[in-house]
């Protein structure tokens, strides 16, 4: 019988577990503090609980799920990117991001993703399958240690592989153990969802009552440019997704970011920039612009300096706010999808000597 795992249990479940033990309910807080504020791997580590408990608890269930088979830092800005071996044989990535003022995790929902968008490289590998909460709060918490003792400090962007709002049920699971003061006691300025834009789950997350901000990857400013680069998402208008955005404005009071990938000669002209300009005035949005990062074989051009100074004077006039999000970990394949490809094309090949 597979052992449990404690991070994919809400905290009441993990409550219920250890008091079914016989033990006071003052143990659950103590096993907690352990899981999530201390980021303990194993029950060894738990050194307030009797050693008797500690054995009783490692032959039933384990801490962590996930095991880390590949770590990179980039020399260019010291960027980390992990790959990580799931209980059953897959495997999924996680960024970690140092900036003078803040890190990000940069945080996977699915094995793959169905969505298949033209310039991801998430894409090009086929769709598994969701992850589990505990999954998703295992990479939380392995980024977390990393960054000790500046754990605290850490913003959450589920951002990695995967559509998390087609993962529902599992990422809403997981921030509830990040917004509870008995889990990692995470606040709505510090965890983001980004989404390709799914109007009715959009609605869904705003009514749910958790905290976290939201993050809309729109990436052209017109239905068609969309259905080209985003074909999965055809049956979704900008102006169901938007709607929608402004929705979850009203419920949460968090103004929304729209995303925008800059594609060199795709989605990058003046007619581009004014479009996108128009979408956002007036409305509760900043936008966010990502200059590509083709990483291996691309299928499109990153953005000049000159071209992308050009779309940023076109929309400062009239956008609300706009920010300019620069591509890290160059030099490791950071961008979501490469490094899992990558162990993909590396499972594929034969071993040396055969064929």
């Amino acid at each position: 019988m597979p052992k449990r795992h404690l991070r994919n249990m809400s905290l009441e479940q993990l409550r219920t577990y250890i008091i079914d033990h016989g033990v006071p309910e003052f143990r659950f807080r103590q096993v907690a503090k352990w899981v999530y504020i201390k980021l303990a791997h194993n029950f060894s580590e738990m050194t307030d609980l009797s050693k008797s408990f500690r054995e009783t608890l490692d032959s039933e269930a384990v801490v962590e799920a996930l095991r880390p088979l590949d770590a990179r830092i980039s020399k260019l800005d010291g960027t980390k990117k992990f790959l990580f071996e799931l209980p059953d044989g897959e495997t999924v990535e996680s960024v970690l991001m140092r900036q003078e003022k803040r890190i990000t995790l940069c945080i996977s929902t699915q094995v793959g993703c169905p969505l298949d968008c033209v310039f991801c490289h998430t894409g090009q590998g086929a769709y598994k399958r969701n992850l589990s909460a505990g999954e998703i709060l295992d990479q939380i918490c392995i980024l977390k240690r990393e960054c000790l003792p500046e754990a605290e400090k850490v913003n959450i962007v589920f951002m990695g592989m995967g559509e998390p709002l087609l993962n529902f049920n599992h990422l809403t699971n997981a921030i509830g153990v990040l917004n509870d003061p008995l889990g990692l006691n995470t606040g709505s300025k510090r965890i983001t969802v980004s989404t390709a834009g799914l109007p009715d789950r959009i609605i869904e997350l705003a009514d749910a009552g958790l905290k976290c901000s939201l993050a809309i990857s729109l990436n052209a400013p017109t239905d068609a440019k969309r259905r080209r680069l985003m074909p999965a998402l055809s049956g979704f208008s900008i102006s169901e997704i938007l709607d929608a955005a402004r929705y979850f404005h009203r419920k949460t009071r968090r103004r929304v970011t729209l995303e925008y990938v800059l594609l060199d000669g795709e989605n990058t002209s003046k007619r581009d920039a004014l479009a996108l300009a128009k979408l956002s005035a007036g409305g509760p949005f900043k936008i966010n612009l990502i200059p590509y990062n083709p990483g291996r074989g691309p299928k499109f051009e990153g953005i000049s300096e000159p071209t992308l100074n050009r779309f940023v004077q076109t929309l400062l006039p009239i956008a609300p706010a706009v920010m300019i999000r620069r591509s890290r970990g160059a030099d490791i394949d950071a961008a979501c999808g490469q490094l899992w490809t990558e162990s993909l094309d590396a499972k594929k090949k034969p071993p040396a000597g055969v064929g």
